[in-house]
């Protein structure tokens, strides 16, 4: 393979045919089962190289350039941000029908390409979903190339250009090597950044002080993923604006008193895990509202007995018992165990946390 092979329309079509090849859920879990929609689709500003699409209506945009190409370490950035405004712009007719041209479809809609690998999904619910993700500006956003190697001042201030869109943006290097014996290439994608990890920067060096608690809530909203924006809404919407406002209150209080931080699982569904930083994880909670114990992280203690300790606190508390299938609880109605059970004896479970991570700092001070 030559260098001349090897250009940005090869990387296009590389990551076009074999998209298992870019690390989405790895960079936004709710990204999963990204399919491939277009090469160049046509926008305002320009030619978008990738449009993927998953079933739940979240959309892809992709550009690649090789970054030994100076005006592409400029521009790149600017440009792919453009066409995720131009986007943003769109109703989901607009957006379809630019697709399909794109595409070159002799399909009908998108949602028959979708559909045809997905077949439990609703049409009106993927149209709603797309139509909505497009208004928002929730869009991940790949720029992918073969030595990424940009100065992150720059990315900032092309972030701050992005306006009200809620997208993630990540840096992905795709280097190739050529195994000549075998006649095969070999290909190690890599994560070099992404949005949330350059806001942090931004916070940590930014010299002005920050005088109002709005403006720091400001910031921490700006860090939150769009996955995790995704988990709470749809959290929100089971369990009503009320209860989710409590449970808000929950974790912060969890957070400063424990430095139990919520953290997204990988699940496509949705889940958050409330795991201190060394991993122990003290609670997993589902979309619909559901809290499961599965004792999985660190739990140290020989054959789980603490873990088990724990979970037969918060079953005494809540008056239920352990079901065979490990790590959930039933309560005497016969429903499974729901985080607004536990927000109704929140000083309870309070105390068995921090009665279980005394032992647990216990154990970890024998270990050493």
């Amino acid at each position: 393979m030559s260098s001349k092979d090897y250009n940005e329309n090869w990387i296009q079509k590389l990551c076009f045919d074999n998209p298992n090849l870019l690390p989405f859920v790895e960079l936004e879990p709710i990204f999963n089962g990204m399919i491939p929609i277009c090469r160049e689709l046509a926008t305002e500003s320009g030619y978008a190289d990738l449009l993927y699409i998953n079933a739940d209506g979240f959309i892809t945009i992709g550009e690649c350039k090789l970054w030994r190409n100076p005006e592409a370490r400029r521009k790149v950035v600017g440009q792919i941000l453009d066409y995720a405004k131009d986007l943003s712009k769109w109703n989901y007719s607009k957006f379809e029908s630019e697709c399909l041209k794109a595409g070159k479809y002799s399909k009908k809609s998108l949602f028959e390409i979708i559909s045809k690998d997905q077949p439990d999904i609703e049409e009106t619910e993927f149209i709603d979903n797309v139509q909505k993700n497009l208004e928002k500006g929730r869009f991940l956003l790949l720029i992918i190339g073969d030595g990424i190697q940009e100065n992150m001042e720059d990315l900032v201030n092309y972030i701050h250009r992005s306006g009200n869109l809620h997208f993630t943006l990540g840096l992905i290097e795709l280097p190739v090597y050529e195994n000549k014996e075998k006649n095969e290439l070999i290909i190690t994608p890599r994560i070099l950044a992404k949005t949330k990890e350059i806001e942090r920067i931004i916070y940590r060096i930014s010299d002005k002080s920050i005088e109002e608690d709005n403006q720091l809530e400001q910031i921490k909203e700006k860090s939150q993923t769009i996955s995790e924006k995704v988990y709470f809404e749809r959290l929100e919407k089971t369990i009503g604006a009320e209860k989710m406002k409590e449970v808000e209150q929950l974790l912060a209080t969890f957070d400063s008193q424990f430095n139990i931080k919520p953290s997204l699982g990988k699940r496509k569904t949705g889940t958050i895990n409330l795991k201190l930083p060394n991993d122990y994880n003290f609670g997993t909670i589902r979309v619909n509202g559901e809290i499961q114990f599965f004792g999985n992280g660190r739990w140290k203690d020989d054959e789980g007995k603490l873990f088990s300790k724990y979970l037969k606190k918060i079953t005494d508390i809540v008056n239920g018992e352990a079901t065979r299938r490990w790590g959930e609880i039933k309560k005497a109605n016969g429903h499974f165990l729901n985080i607004i059970d536990l927000l109704e004896k929140k000083d309870e479970w309070i105390n068995v946390l921090e009665e279980t991570i005394s032992e647990i700092y216990r154990l970890e001070e024998d270990d050493d």
